[in-house]
């Protein structure tokens, strides 16, 4: 490792962190309530008469889409102004850097995600004003689970600033909590935008169809359980990084296996989290259209999900192979 003082090292742990963190976890919740805004706005031009309806409905979306930016913040400003205590010199920055990522990546797909539901929502309200009510309460419900991955991300983060003990190797250590934040974060990106996409898909249908509204919150939870997968994977990485550190590999090695067990399950999971929210979405949506083909559309988009998850699976494997075979 680079030779620096202990100070030195913190400021460098504590502004690249806080600036993952912030940089990263702002982002997609800003897209996100730009894209409710701009739903809400074309609504608007096509029916005027329902502005009260469309405002109260892209306020709530926003509201709740923006709260993986707050989850940021805190983490930021913890970064900024917490006391050193465990850990010293490199050991810390590697933890903070790997909170911000955790946090930051992780607050960008929930952001993200929530976006869609909410821009849907407004075009809905538009389209039928009298069910303005079960379109909101789908919004919220299904912006609410597409947060989960900003959940996890935060629970890595603060075991990382607050629990964490560092390996014996400075190496090992910086590979370890690095790649603990790029685990958790990367794994939590794609399945915060699948969420969102299901949403979207539950939202729209209710919308035009509100009598299959049961139905179709049912497939849009299950959906998005599944499509979460990829988030739990990455979790379970960074927690065996974190937890097991005093077995890995030490020098230079220890670093490589460390960060590319995090990197696998970590990138790994973002391409079948977006996949299978996409098929979540067309399912709550021909869910909405035809209710009677339920357990058809039901048992396909399982089929479709888990076959989307198998590259998730594969991540995991080679992540797992890395600290315990190679």
């Amino acid at each position: 490792m680079i030779e620096l003082e202990p100070q030195v090292w913190e400021m460098l742990g504590r502004y690249i962190g806080a600036g993952f963190a912030l940089g990263l976890g702002g982002i997609g919740a800003a897209v996100g309530m730009g894209i409710a805004a701009g739903q809400a706005n074309e609504g608007i031009m096509r029916q005027p008469e329902t502005q009260g309806y469309m405002l109260r409905t892209m306020l709530i979306g926003q509201a709740v889409g923006g709260s993986p930016s707050i989850f940021a913040l805190v983490i930021g400003l913890l970064l900024l102004f917490l006391p050193a205590g465990r850990l010293e010199g490199a050991n810390f920055a590697a933890a903070m850097i790997g909170a911000g990522l955790s946090i930051g990546m992780g607050c960008f797909g929930s952001g993200l995600g929530c976006g869609w539901p909410a821009g849907k929502a407004c075009d809905g309200v538009a389209r039928n004003p009298r069910s303005s009510t079960t379109v909101t309460s789908s919004m919220v419900i299904g912006q609410a689970v597409a947060q989960s991955p900003s959940i996890f991300a935060i629970v890595i983060s603060l075991m990382l600033i607050f629990v964490v003990s560092a390996p014996a190797s400075a190496l090992t250590a910086f590979g370890v909590f690095v790649g603990a934040g790029i685990a958790m974060g990367a794994g939590a990106l794609g399945p915060g935008i699948g969420s969102g996409q299901t949403a979207s898909g539950a939202v729209h249908g209710t919308a035009r169809w509100p009598e299959s509204s049961t139905m179709v919150l049912r497939t849009m939870l299950i959906a998005q359980a599944v499509s979460q997968t990829p988030a739990i994977f990455g979790m379970l990485v960074a927690f065996i990084l974190m937890l097991s550190s005093g077995n890995l590999p030490v020098g230079i090695i220890g670093f490589a296996v460390t960060m590319g067990a995090g990197i696998s399950a970590g990138f790994g999971g973002i391409g079948p989290g977006i996949g299978s929210g996409m098929v979540g979405d067309y399912a709550c949506q021909v869910t909405a259209a035809k209710p009677r083909l339920d357990a058809l559309v039901l048992r396909t988009m399982l089929i479709g999900q888990a076959v989307s998850q198998s590259t998730a699976i594969y991540a995991l494997i080679i992540g797992l192979l890395l600290l315990f075979v190679i």
